[in-house]
Order: structure tokens, then C-alpha cells, then sequence
């Protein structure tokens, strides 16, 4: 009887010690820490309407699409001076709007104007012209076209003509006379020539050049004329630019623009034109007189034939000495200017070589420096 009163008193005082337990709350972290949370799961989110269907685009994204009718525009034959007109009809089939970015013409070719923007289902240009004054045969320009279509975003235009002088210019309208020694005139010759059998006569002739000499002659029956352009013999030192524009009674070719360049040298020549001895010590001009270094070379040449003669050559320098030697006879020299050891002296010098010829006097600088 005992042992079951006590056995039934130690489960009653078990039971009371888990209900205590059960009510006490749990132990807080030592200030400085942080307190662990309970996992929670998220709540559950109620299903869209349009989970897992493509977002509908906005009218930014939709794509152009460019449709344009030819690259490709052919002039034929067309008169010198007429210029090329060329229009690329471009249709925008896309459900975004089109963008031309960029439009740039290659040299010679100029866009006169272009739709820079093409609704959808809408049509637009781009207009083109080609100035043919300065070509002469079969010529082609481009355009470089650059859009926000995906599949065309860069093509290129391409305009085709065959230029046909009607005043044609033979042999060019441009001619080189090349390198002219002074004193020796040059001529260059123009035939014009009809080719619409038009007869015409050339009115006036414009010049900047007035040091050129020209002359106009007209063949009988009116359809050939002749220009004669003259470089003189004295026409100064320098580049010949000589620019003519031509009026003319043709109605297609009003003016005609010809041209001559070159340059005029004088037949003299000297080089080099300036001597310098580097910083040279005394001692070793002593034991070294033949060293270039010590030794300089000037040729005086006359280009255009055997008529130089060379009657005195002096130095302003006491320690240069200076001879002569003609390496093609009476038209090309060598002058030899050399350091003499015996009578050099110390420190910088300047002075000048003197050339008398019978064409001209030439006078060379000569510098340097002595240790």
C-alpha cells in the first residue's frame, strides 16, 4: 500500500515540474547578440492572369522593315554640265516606326533631301544629285544608308551615268606641262570640237594668270575651234596654276573650264645651298685632312645645256680654301671648299663662298665651329 501511495505521489510531482517547465519562457541572448527567428514561410501569392504568357510589346519595340524598289540608279547618257537627279522610293512594312540615321553621299554626290523618319504602312524618299561639270565617260557615285532596321541596317545606293561632252575638249581639259626650265617657252594645244554638230564661237576667255599668253581659232564651219595656251620664256620661278574659263555661244555648254599646271625652275641650280662644318678640334684637322668631315662638296649645274662657264671662285673664311673642277665641261661643276689645317683657329666662324659664273653670281654661307 505504501509503494503505491508513493509511486503515484512521484508521478504527480513529474507531472507539475513539466507543466512549470512548459510555462516558463525561453532564455534571452546576452545583450550585443542577435536574437534567431523562427522560419517563417512566405505566403502564397494568388496566380496572374498571365503567368506564363509573353508580355505584350510596346510601340518601341516593334521592328521596321524597310522595302525600297531599287539600289541601283541609271542615268544613261547625260551632257556634261546636266546634272543627275536620282530618287530611292523607300516603304516602311514593319509595325515600328523607321528611321533613316545616317545618309552620306561619296565625293561628287551631294543629297538634296531625305525622309529622316517613315510611319508604319507610310512611303518616303531619298533624292540625290551628281554634278557632272568636272567628269567626262562613265562615272559612278554612292550613298551610304544607315537605318534602325534590324535586317537592313546599313546598305548602300548606287548612281550610274555617261557623261557626254557637247564641246568636246581634246586631248583633256587638264593639261600638265611638267617641269619647265626658265627661259625655255612652252606650248600646249585644245582642240574643241562640236559633237551635236551645233556650230558655236567662243566669246570670252578669263584668266587670273596674266604672265600666260592664249589664242582662239575657229575652223570654217563653225563646229572645231582651237586654243593655244603659251608658257613664255619668261614667265617668273614658281608653279604654273593657269585656270581658263571659256564663254560660248553653244546653248548646252555655256562655259567650258581648262586648265594648265606645271613649274618653272631655274636652269642654275646649286646644291647644297648652305656649308656647315661641324665641331671639329684642331688636333684632329691636323691628322685628318682628308675626312670628309673636312672636305665639303657644292655642284653648280646648268640644266638646260653646255653654256656655263665658272670664272672665279673665293672664300671670305682665311682658313677655307676653295677650288673648281668642271665633272661635265661647261655645264657642271664641282666646287670644293676645304678646312686648312695650317691656318685654322679656335672658336666659331661664319662667313661665305663666292661664285662667279657667267650667268650669275652664287654665293654660299658657309659656319662652324672650331675646338
Amino acid at each position: 500500500m505504501r509503494k503505491s501511495v508513493a509511486i503515484l505521489l512521484g508521478t504527480a510531482l513529474m507531472a507539475f515540474a513539466l507543466a512549470g517547465l512548459a510555462q516558463t519562457p525561453p532564455p534571452q541572448p546576452p545583450p550585443g547578440q542577435f536574437k534567431i527567428k523562427p522560419l517563417v514561410p512566405p505566403p502564397q501569392q494568388p496566380p496572374q492572369a498571365n503567368q506564363g504568357q509573353p508580355q505584350q510589346a510596346t510601340g518601341n519595340e516593334k521592328p521596321p522593315k524597310m522595302v525600297i524598289s531599287k539600289t541601283e540608279f541609271d542615268a544613261g547618257s547625260i551632257s556634261k554640265g546636266s546634272p543627275v537627279q536620282a530618287e530611292f522610293d523607300i516603304t516602311n512594312q514593319g509595325a515600328g516606326v523607321l528611321q533613316l540615321l545616317r545618309v552620306q553621299p561619296s565625293c561628287g554626290c551631294t543629297v538634296a533631301e531625305f525622309d529622316h523618319e517613315i510611319q508604319p504602312g507610310k512611303a518616303g524618299k531619298i533624292k540625290a544629285t551628281v554634278n557632272t561639270q568636272a567628269y567626262q565617260g562613265p562615272i559612278v557615285k554612292t550613298i551610304q544608308v544607315f537605318t534602325n532596321d534590324p535586317a537592313m541596317q546599313n546598305f548602300q545606293l548606287t548612281i550610274k551615268a555617261d557623261v557626254k561632252a557637247i564641246l568636246n575638249i581634246l586631248p583633256s581639259d587638264n593639261q600638265q606641262c611638267g617641269l619647265i626650265f626658265e627661259g625655255q617657252p612652252v606650248e600646249k594645244d585644245f582642240t574643241i570640237h562640236s559633237e551635236d554638230n551645233t556650230p558655236f564661237k567662243i566669246t570670252q576667255v578669263q584668266t587670273e594668270d596674266t604672265n600666260l599668253k592664249y589664242n582662239v581659232t575657229m575652223e570654217k564651219d563653225g563646229l572645231t575651234a582651237h586654243f593655244n595656251v603659251t608658257v613664255p620664256a619668261n614667265y617668273p620661278v614658281g608653279p604654273i596654276t593657269g585656270r581658263f574659263v571659256l564663254t560660248t555661244t553653244h546653248p548646252k555648254a555655256p562655259t567650258l573650264n581648262l586648265n594648265v599646271f606645271g613649274t618653272v625652275r631655274e636652269p642654275l641650280t646649286v646644291y647644297p645651298k648652305e656649308v656647315v662644318f661641324p665641331g671639329l678640334s684642331k688636333d684632329y684637322i691636323m691628322q685628318n685632312q682628308e675626312d670628309p668631315a673636312l672636305n665639303k662638296l657644292v655642284t653648280v649645274a646648268f640644266e638646260t645645256g653646255p653654256e656655263l662657264k665658272i670664272n672665279k671662285v673665293v672664300s671670305s673664311v682665311p682658313f677655307l680654301t676653295v677650288t673648281s673642277e668642271a665633272t661635265t665641261p661647261d655645264q657642271r661643276y664641282s666646287i670644293k671648299i676645304h678646312l686648312d689645317a695650317k691656318k685654322v683657329k679656335e672658336g666659331e666662324f661664319n662667313g661665305k663662298v663666292t661664285i662667279e659664273t657667267n650667268k650669275k653670281v652664287i654665293v654660299i654661307p658657309v659656319s662652324g665651329r672650331i675646338f
